[in-house]
């Protein structure tokens, strides 16, 4: 039995403030935000795949970009606990709002011309810009001393404890992770679910787990973070659910993987992260699998990828497979809080 301290009870109440706040934002302002989504950006099914178009016509039109909705729900939860000076917030917050900016611009181009969105390059080219920026400043938050690594996985080796092979180790984590949430919403309820379950382990990991933090101020604000994304993408998820009433967009996918990284990372957790969420990690393994491996043989290993797609082609229900994802991302979430709590 895991005791709780004064400081402990202060803890789970700011971050259930932060949780229930971004769950009432949403809830309250989504169906407000759906109708004004509506009326000036619906979907555009315009994939490179003609029978993935044909098995999502249904989709056509429903409202994109509700991603809005999510990253205005954090930032509500943010301002209701009072942890908006923090130097960890401010730049986490930067690096959502950064990613924000290049998924909405990633949406725009895909609703307003023939083109399907930011070309690869540029993507990735923007996402390393923004992810190197916030790696430096986080290094130098490291460097000044409130942030301390930590203990939970000495698997980090010294040279990712302190030096400057943090940054692009950092960088790689927050360009993966933003791609990976990216690439997993697909269906119906699938990214916002994945992310509800991963966000919510990682926020009881961040109170409960001796994760080595000399700065109670950081594990506030983590536990915080990640209790707001799971508040937001909950209560998002309600409008989300099949059949979506809205969709998240490249505008909620790329700030929030973002915001997993960069959180994780502040805590040293990004090896739970990649546990915890590893329905993430897979679905980018079967694209690059994919990939790799048409180009060397001219030969798919999946009808399509990512994985969720797999499924799509083979005629699985959209609810059953989302269903499933959801089942396996719990139990990666239960063996990422058994991991953490071990130590």
């Amino acid at each position: 039995m895991i005791a709780v301290t004064a400081d402990g009870r202060e803890l789970i109440l700011r971050a259930a403030v932060a949780a229930g706040t971004a769950l009432l934002t949403s809830l309250i302002f989504g169906p407000f935000v759906i109708r004004c989504l509506k009326q000036s950006f619906p979907e555009r099914i315009a994939s490179d795949s003609a029978r993935l178009n044909e098995l999502h016509a249904a989709k056509k039109n429903t409202p994109t970009m509700g991603g809005l909705l999510i990253i205005a729900s954090i930032l509500a939860a943010v301002l209701a606990t009072g942890r908006r000076n923090s130097p960890f917030v401010i730049l986490a917050l930067t690096t959502t709002v950064a990613m924000t900016l290049v998924g909405v611009y990633d949406d725009w181009i895909k609703l307003r011309t023939v083109r399907k969105g930011l070309t690869v390059r540029h993507k990735l080219m923007a996402q390393v810009v923004i992810a190197a920026a916030t790696s430096v400043a986080c290094f130098q938050l490291s460097a000044n001393g409130p942030y301390e690594s930590s203990n939970l996985f000495q698997m980090h080796g010294a040279w990712l404890q302190t030096g400057w092979a943090y940054i692009p180790w950092a960088t790689f984590v927050i360009v993966g992770t933003s791609n990976a949430v990216n690439l997993t919403d697909g269906l119906d309820g699938l990214a916002a679910g994945c992310t509800f379950v991963t966000a919510l382990a990682l926020a009881v990991i961040t109170v409960f787990a001796p994760i080595g933090l000399n700065s109670a101020g950081l594990r506030e604000d983590s536990a915080m973070i990640f209790a707001a994304l799971a508040g937001s993408t909950l209560g998002f998820l309600w409008f989300n659910r099949h059949p979506a009433q809205v969709f998240m967009g490249d505008a909620g996918s790329l700030p929030i993987g973002g915001l997993l990284a960069v959180t994780a990372l502040a805590c040293r957790l990004e090896l739970i992260l990649a546990l915890v969420g590893l329905v993430f990690v897979v679905e980018t393994l079967s694209v690059i699998i994919q990939v790799a491996w048409y180009r060397r043989t001219k030969r798919r290993v999946l009808l399509c990828s990512p994985l969720h797609n797999h499924f799509v082609f083979r005629g699985i229900p959209e609810r059953r497979i989302v269903c499933g994802f959801l089942i396996a991302t719990v139990i990666f979430a239960l063996a990422g809080l058994l991991q953490a709590l071990a130590f």
